[in-house]
Order: C-alpha cells, then structure tokens, then sequence
C-alpha cells in the first residue's frame, strides 16, 4: 500500500508546477498539452522544453475530467496507431490480445485506434501532447515514422510493435531466424529450387526475413536466381494471379520453381488455390511456405493446409498491454526490445514426409 501511495504521489503534478519549471506562461503549457504549440507560434525548442519537464515530473493530463459528462469513465486511455491496409487481419490479432488482457486484469481502459498511413506518423503529431490518451503502441511503422519517433520527445510512455528502436520499448520476432527457418524446413523436405514471392508493400522485417532465406540456402549450395524472385501485390486474388499467370508463361517451358517462400499467408494461399485449380500436386510437385500473420485460420484449415511460421500477434499484444500496465510514465527506465517465440506448423503445403510424422498440424521449435 505504501509503494502504491509513493507512486500515485508522483501524478499530482500540476500545469502551473510544468509553468513555474520551464519559466513559461500557464497558457503557453496548456497550448502545448492540448497539440496547438504549432498553431500559436510556439517555438519547437519550447515545446520539447516543456514536454521533457512534464516528463521528468511524471506529469499525467486528466484526460478523463476533460470528457467526462456523467457515470464512470476509464482510469486509462490506450492509444493504437496502425494502418489499415493489407494488415487489417493482423491489426485484429493484436487488439485481440490487448482486450484479453484487459480482461483478464479487469482494468478500465479505454482504447482508441488511430488510423494512419505508414511513412507518415509525423502528421498526427498533435494527438501525441498527452491530452488525448496516457500511452500508445506504434504498429506498421517505417523507416520514415521511426526517425520521426527517433527526433522527439513525447509525455506518454510508447511501446513499439515489431519494431527495433534505440530508447524504446518494443515487442519482436527474429526476422532473420524466420528466413532461416523457411529455408532449412524447404530443404528438408527434398525441394531444391525454391522462389521468393515478396509484396510490393513491404517493411524491413520482410527484407531481413528474405535475406536470411536466401543466405542459408546458399550454406546448402542453392542458389536462388533473380528471375525466381517475384514482386507482387499483398492479397489473396495478387497470389492467384500472379499463379496463374506463372503457370501460363511456363507452360511451353514446363521450367517451374519447385516450392514458394512467401512474403504473407493471403499470398501463399492464393497460390495454393491457383495451384489446386490446376490440378498441379500439392507438395509433390509444389510446396508454398509462408509467414503466418494474417489469415492464422484460413492457412489451417484451407485445403490443402498452409505450411506457417507463425508470429504470436495475440501475444505480442499482451505483451504492449503488460508493458504499459507496468510503465505508467514516460520517464521511467526504457525496456529493451523483447522477443517472442515463432513456431513452424508443418502442414500438408509443404509435408512431403507427412506419413511419418504424427501430425502436419503440430508446431515445431527450430
């Protein structure tokens, strides 16, 4: 009870406490809170002036006395920003784990989804000055939304989905492991002219993941040519065009790639059902492994099932929502990047061996 008291002594800063500190007026800290230092004129040295003081104050806007009309309203205000683009499945995921662990703690938290397009995080900088929500989880973010977050300072604390920067908390997997994984399991399985079907919306993980894919093959001695390296479109009709178009182009040849390393599950199982429809055998001929992000129930229970490494999205979320639980303020020591466990679902997309294994369904650790 004491460490609580300690702890709940440290909100009671006040904008007038923020004023004195930074020797500015009450008026200009309450134009800052509220995202209008821009609009007034304020200048940007003042703003981080102020944001850092409100920082190392431990300083926590009463969101909820701003909305509050009658009844009971939230403790706490989550923000989430995401893009919803061909990661919409995967954004679902995430809230999923969030909401569970609400739930389960039985918290009163509200959270508010902010839709933004990725390479552009730095137009909603005004919804970042603590007047709207007390933290935020950044999902999709690019290179050029990190360097935003690198060159600011902010009064809530941020915690990053899937992605790696310096003074900042975040939840991960091994990009390059999954790769690595991708291609070891291809080999194991007898195929020996694998190809790369990656997206034209992309992010640096999907290059790490590709890179790593191709570099342990080459430790097998294959190499992977570039013309069976395939840019597409993300979803599941862009996979089985880009199939059947494939299959067309080669059916002089009859050259084919013999398996599928694919940038996204809707892709691979748009390939699958191309593959199908044209009675081409599945693994035998052909295998398709992908990462399994988005369409987690469609890859399993699609026929034939998609082989997955799966990214543990609902648990990634949890693991925000813990990280935010236990760091209420911005100033608190950052957490390093934490990472989480993928695991490959052999199925029968890629188990040529599946008569001697118990289960094409069951997970395995490499």
């Amino acid at each position: 009870k004491n460490q609580q008291s300690e702890r709940c002594t440290t909100y009671m800063a006040t904008i007038k406490d923020i004023a004195e500190k930074a020797n500015v007026s009450l008026s200009t800290v309450s134009l800052i809170i509220n995202g209008k230092a821009s609009e007034r004129k304020i200048s940007r040295e003042t703003e981080e002036r102020v944001l850092k003081i409100m920082r190392e104050m431990n300083y926590i806007p009463n969101i909820s006395a701003k909305t509050m009309r009658s009844g009971a309203t939230p403790e706490y205000i989550l923000a989430l920003f995401c893009s919803f683009d061909f990661r919409n499945t995967m954004m679902t995921r995430l809230l999923y784990g969030i909401q569970n662990m609400i739930d389960l703690n039985q918290d009163r938290i509200k959270v508010i989804i902010y839709p933004y397009q990725s390479g552009h995080l730095s137009k909603e900088h005004s919804h970042f000055s603590g007047a709207e929500f007390h933290a935020a989880i950044i999902a999709n973010a690019d290179a050029k939304d990190l360097n935003y977050l690198k060159n600011h300072q902010f009064v809530m604390p941020i915690i990053l989905y899937n992605r790696l920067l310096e003074n900042y908390p975040s939840v991960n997997v091994n990009d390059k492991e999954i790769g690595r994984i991708a291609a070891l399991h291809l080999y194991e399985q007898g195929y020996r002219h694998p190809a790369i079907v990656t997206s034209t919306q992309t992010f640096p993980g999907a290059s790490h993941r590709n890179r790593a894919f191709v570099e342990q093959l080459k430790k097998l001695d294959i190499d992977i040519p570039k013309n069976y390296i395939y840019i597409i479109g993300p979803s599941v009709r862009d996979g089985a065009q880009f199939a059947e178009q494939l299959l067309s182009d080669s059916g002089s040849s009859g050259e084919l790639p013999d398996s599928f390393w694919c940038f996204s599950d809707s892709i691979a199982l748009g390939l699958l059902n191309a593959f199908s429809a044209r009675n081409i055998k599945i693994p035998e001929d052909i295998g398709v492994i992908s990462v399994g992000s988005i369409e987690s129930m469609f890859a399993r229970y699609n026929h034939p099932s998609l082989t997955v490494i799966d990214i543990p999205i609902e648990k990634m979320g949890e693991g925000c929502y813990q990280f935010i639980k236990e760091n209420r303020q911005a100033s608190q020591p950052q957490a390093a990047g934490v990472f989480y466990e993928t695991k490959l679902y052999v199925r029968d997309s890629t188990n040529r061996k599946r008569n001697q294994t118990s289960s094409s369904s069951n997970p395995v650790t490499v």
